[in-house]
């Protein structure tokens, strides 16, 4: 994965790092740019985007995200649809969550 800072026309296909604004237009952290969207970037005036270049073997952070979900996700916890390098969890019934502090400890090593 490549951090890059480029000219919005140069940014077409890459995903965006951090939302851009400029007039009325938003590009969020994790859109991909578009033809249309780097030339109204372009006409707006912005000189520079920091976007992101998947390389070979590079897993999206949604993609990254969602698996990971699935892999944590026990009885119980509902996961949602990944956005913006994260999936949230939610209990699918009322109860207390008591996580497995030695399978936590493996996953964060």
């Amino acid at each position: 994965m490549k951090f890059l800072s480029l000219a919005p026309r140069e940014a077409v296909g890459a995903i965006v790092a951090h939302t851009a604004r400029i007039g009325a237009l938003t590009l969020k952290k994790g859109e991909i740019v578009s033809a249309e969207a780097a030339e109204r970037l372009a006409a707006a005036g912005l000189e520079r985007i920091v976007a992101v270049r998947l390389e070979e073997g590079d897993v999206g952070e949604d993609a990254a995200a969602a698996e990971l979900a699935r892999a944590v996700a026990g009885a119980g916890l509902a996961v949602e649809r990944a956005f913006t390098g994260r999936a949230n969890l939610f209990a699918a019934q009322a109860g207390v969550f008591v996580p497995d502090i030695a399978k936590v400890d493996a996953l964060n090593a």
